[in-house]
């Protein structure tokens, strides 16, 4: 009998995670009409770091020099501020990249109130209902090694990694063929979830304390999964936006070099609809591949362990100079466009670069290189938190401070010690 009940508890507690089911907006009408641009985010997490001296300025304040990573952001210098002296206080090499927007390993959050939740997931839980989306968790990759987005049960959320499925997700519209077909497979989900609950009831009253807390952990999922079943079923029959927007034929084999422009076009045209506000983006291959990149011989992750060999770094350069490069014209995308009250997309939106890595080549997760442009901060400087000596400061003052930018009234976010000191907004 025991055997039994574990081979079905085991069946019934199959994850239902990454799953993507639109959500209805109920309010941008409203935004549109007061002429007040709602606040965004959209976060760009790179897994392998940057070479320390080519992404940390010197100087700090505004008359930094611009070291080789910053340089295709030099025409919009004015527009972001680059931090030095945060990071989570973690080690771990690879494996702690992963919590590069929550600052909290999964082994370590069961202390939390909301376990790992991660940056994007903490502002989409506020969202809610205003958006298709109440995000979009994207990877430019295509392997499956890590994951940026974290909700507040501790689960990860599987990335988005098809362009051409993102495109359709924000812009096809429904037929009432495929209506029909999304109505069923909705219906089939509820059923699911349904037949959980009573498998799960059954099961609850024989359970340990250990296996209780998790099946209330699994009913919180299934509560969050139901209220995104109800959502979805109110935008059955809303319209997508249009677009004159056009996805190249075969775009999902293409290099990651022509794919991860294609990436940023699909957010920001996401962000300027009003599909969601709430955007992470990762770049988490650990393979060997170059990535279509011209001087480039040897795969990413071999090149990251470049043991100070000049050709190494000199490759290494191109790549990250590659990701910096791709990040600039995505703010520029943003601020062409001109939002109803005059104010460009990039001055809601609050964009950030950077990674749960400084220094691949020793795995290093300390000082970690991270960059925030937009979003209605008052930008153009270097700021350094670990002068003199001191140790590093919690990125998650950081998130904090995006946090109540973007209107939550929260005084904090998960290893916070407190907002941003010096990072002030614009009146």
């Amino acid at each position: 009998m025991l055997i039994k009940r574990h081979i079905a508890r085991r069946r019934f507690l199959q994850g239902l995670g990454g799953s993507m089911i639109a959500l209805p907006l109920l309010e941008a009408n409203a935004e549109s009409a007061s002429l007040v641009s709602p606040k965004r985010i959209a976060a760009t997490g790179i897994f392998y770091g940057f070479v320390p001296e080519n992404f940390h300025p010197i100087e700090t304040g505004k008359q930094f020099q611009s070291p080789i990573l910053l340089k295709p952001l030099e025409s919009l210098r004015g527009d972001y501020t680059v931090f030095s002296g945060l990071d989570h206080n973690l080690s771990g090499g690879h494996n702690a990249t992963k919590f590069f927007l929550s600052g909290i390993p999964t082994n370590h959050s069961k202390g939390y109130a909301e376990a790992n939740i991660s940056l994007d997931q903490k502002a989409a839980d506020f969202t809610g209902e205003k958006t298709r989306y109440p995000s979009l968790t994207l990877d430019a990759d295509r392997g499956n090694e890590h994951t940026l987005s974290w909700t507040s049960n501790g689960n990860n959320i599987q990335p988005i990694r098809s362009l051409e499925k993102l495109y359709q997700m924000l812009f096809r519209k429904e037929n009432s063929s495929t209506r029909n077909q999304t109505e069923r497979a909705l219906i089939d989900k509820r059923s699911i979830l349904d037949l959980a609950k009573t498998q799960a009831d059954r099961f609850k009253k024989s359970l340990g304390y250990a296996d209780t807390e998790k099946l209330d952990q699994y009913f919180t999922s299934v509560r969050e999964f139901e209220k995104r079943i109800e959502q979805s079923t109110l935008w059955l029959d809303k319209e997508k936006p249009n677009t004159d927007y056009v996805l190249p034929q075969g775009v999902d084999s293409l290099t990651l070099k022509d794919r991860t422009p294609l990436f940023y076009d699909l957010m920001a045209l996401a962000l300027q609809t009003d599909s969601t506000r709430v955007i992470s983006l990762a770049f988490t291959n650990l393979g060997k591949e170059n990535g279509g990149l011209s001087g480039v011989s040897q795969g990413y992750h071999t090149l990251s362990h470049h043991g100070q060999v000049q050709d190494a770094i000199d490759e290494l350069s191109i790549i990250e100079t590659f990701h910096v490069d791709q990040f600039a014209r995505f703010l520029k995308k943003l601020k062409d466009v001109k939002e109803p009250n005059g104010a460009s997309l990039l001055d809601s939106t609050m964009s950030l670069l950077g990674s749960g890595m400084s220094n691949a080549n020793s795995h290093s997760n300390r000082d970690l290189p991270i960059l925030l442009s937009g979003g209605g901060f008052k930008h153009g400087g270097h700021m350094h938190f670990a002068r003199a000596g001191k140790q590093s400061t919690p990125l998650c003052n950081l998130y904090l401070s995006m946090l109540q930018n973007f209107g939550m009234d929260v005084d904090h976010f998960n290893t916070s010690s407190g907002t941003l000191t010096g990072l002030e907004k614009i009146t």
